[in-house]
């Protein structure tokens, strides 16, 4: 099911970073690890399931295995390990900043455009400039998240970090992820209101973060999959 269907993945990661949390908040590191853990298995099951790609799988490895160490550190009265289950908060931002960003470079279709290109088959030229400003957004968001979970990171307030990490920065991207999908159908019309779960089954979908080539000879299997 969750495969086919992305808003129980959102669903699944909003419950967990709300767990994970509250149990920071409460300073019960140990559960907080141990959500976080459960989250990261899951997760590394359904994508590979779905044929994600090798460097998704790897990333969700390593967050098990640095989770595990954290789990064995605070049972012996580590309790400062917690801050192993915030790290990837700056990791994950920097990557979606790369991810995003390089994508801007001369000579790359921004990431916006190619998410359009991939579900209608074409970017009419209209389009072509709002969605590399999108991406610019988008970039921005994730450069300002890297910078403010380092600079949490750097104060040692580890319920600072939490707050930033699992519910400022998602909180601000389903905003935007939201708030952008309202702007467009008053910019360009009723036609352009399109369904959140459709855009979130198009992001889901293991092709859409492929290398540009690679992208567009799967193109069909995306709008048609």
């Amino acid at each position: 099911m969750w495969r086919r269907r992305p808003e129980s993945r959102i669903l699944f990661a909003v419950v967990s970073f709300l767990a994970i949390h509250i149990a920071i908040v409460k300073q019960a590191p140990a559960a907080a690890v141990i959500v976080g853990l459960g989250y990261a298995i899951i997760n590394l099951v359904l994508d590979w399931g779905r044929g994600a790609s090798a460097v998704r799988r790897i990333a969700w490895v390593a967050a098990i295995m640095l989770l595990m160490a954290a789990l064995a550190a605070i049972w012996h009265g580590y309790a400062s390990a917690i801050a192993l289950l915030l790290a990837p908060s700056v990791l994950a931002n920097l990557a979606m900043l790369y991810i995003f960003g390089h994508t801007l470079l001369p000579g790359k279709e921004p990431l916006i455009t190619r998410f359009r290109r991939l579900d209608l088959g074409h970017v009419e030229s209209k389009f072509i400039g709002y969605t590399r400003q999108l991406t610019i957004l988008w970039t921005i968001l994730f450069a300002a998240g890297t910078l403010v979970s380092l600079a949490a990171a750097i104060s040692g307030n580890v319920e600072l970090w939490s707050w930033i990490a699992f519910v400022l920065l998602p909180a601000l991207s389903v905003v935007l992820f939201l708030g952008e999908n309202v702007y467009r159908a008053y910019r360009y019309g009723a036609e352009e209101r399109t369904s959140p779960l459709h855009t979130l089954s198009l992001m889901f979908h293991p092709q859409a973060w492929l290398p540009q080539a690679a992208a567009e000879t799967q193109g069909d299997n995306i709008r048609h999959g």
